[in-house]
C-alpha cells in the first residue's frame, strides 16, 4: 500500500513541477517589473546573516586550531557587521546601497575564499571537491564584482536569467513527465482490456467436437 502511494505521487510529480515553472516566470516578470532593489539588497542581507548565525557556534566548537578559530570569528563578525549594512542601508538609505553594495558583497565573498583555502593549507581543515569549487566560484565571483561593480540592480538581471532557465528546465520536466503519465495510463487501460478478455482459468473453451454433439443432443428425435 505505501508503494503503491508513493508510486501514484511520482506519476503527478510533473504537476509540482509545472507550478513551479509558472511561479519562476512570476517572479521573474515580477523582478522585472516591480521596484524591489532595497528588497533585494535586504534578502542578501538577511542570507549574509543566517549563514554567519550558523557557521558560528558548530565552527567554535569543532575546531581545534586557535588561530584558525579567532580568524574565522572575525570574518564571522564582519559578516554580521555587513549583513546589518545591508538591512539597515535597504530601508534607511532612499535609493538603497547603490555601487556600495557590489563592494560589500565583492568583500564578502572574497573574505569567505580566503579563509577557507588559508585553514586547508594551514592544516586546519579539510576539504572535497563540492567547497573546493564552491570558494574558487567566490573568489572568481568576488574579484569580478570588485573590478567592474555591483548593484542590486544587476543582481536582479541575473535572477531574472536564473529564474528563466530554472523556469525552462521544470518546464521541460513536466513535459516529459505528463508524457510518462500518459504513457503509464494507456499501459493500465490496454491490461484491463487484456484481462477482461481472457479466458477465466479453470474452464476450457468449448473445441468444435463439443459443440458438434451438443447441437446433435439439442435436435427433435424423428
Amino acid at each position: 500500500m505505501k508503494n503503491k502511494f508513493f508510486s501514484t505521487v511520482y506519476m503527478y510529480n510533473w504537476f509540482v513541477k509545472l507550478i513551479g515553472a509558472a511561479l519562476l516566470v512570476a517572479l521573474a516578470i515580477s523582478l522585472y517589473f516591480a521596484d524591489l532593489e532595497h528588497l533585494i539588497e535586504a534578502f542578501v542581507g538577511i542570507f549574509i546573516l543566517v549563514y554567519a548565525i550558523v557557521r558560528l557556534v558548530p565552527f567554535v566548537r569543532s575546531q581545534k586550531s586557535d588561530l584558525i578559530k579567532t580568524i574565522n570569528i572575525i570574518e564571522i563578525t564582519l559578516n554580521i557587521l555587513v549583513a546589518a549594512i545591508f538591512i539597515i542601508g535597504a530601508f534607511a538609505i532612499e535609493g538603497g546601497l547603490g555601487a556600495f553594495f557590489g563592494y560589500l558583497l565583492g568583500a564578502f565573498l572574497v573574505a569567505r575564499g580566503m579563509v577557507h583555502f588559508y585553514g586547508i593549507s594551514y592544516g586546519a581543515e579539510k576539504g572535497d571537491h563540492l567547497t573546493y569549487f564552491f570558494h574558487v566560484a567566490t573568489l572568481i565571483a568576488g574579484t569580478l564584482i570588485l573590478y567592474r561593480g555591483f548593484t542590486a540592480e544587476d543582481l536582479i538581471i541575473l535572477l531574472i536569467i536564473l529564474a528563466l532557465g530554472s523556469s525552462g528546465y521544470l518546464g521541460v520536466e513536466s513535459y516529459n513527465g505528463y508524457n510518462r503519465y500518459r504513457k503509464h495510463k494507456n499501459m493500465d487501460i490496454s491490461k484491463e482490456k487484456s484481462i477482461q478478455d481472457e479466458v477465466p482459468k479453470g474452464i476450457d473453451a468449448p473445441s468444435k467436437r463439443d459443440e458438434e454433439i451438443e447441437r446433435d443432443r439439442d435436435q427433435p428425435v424423428s
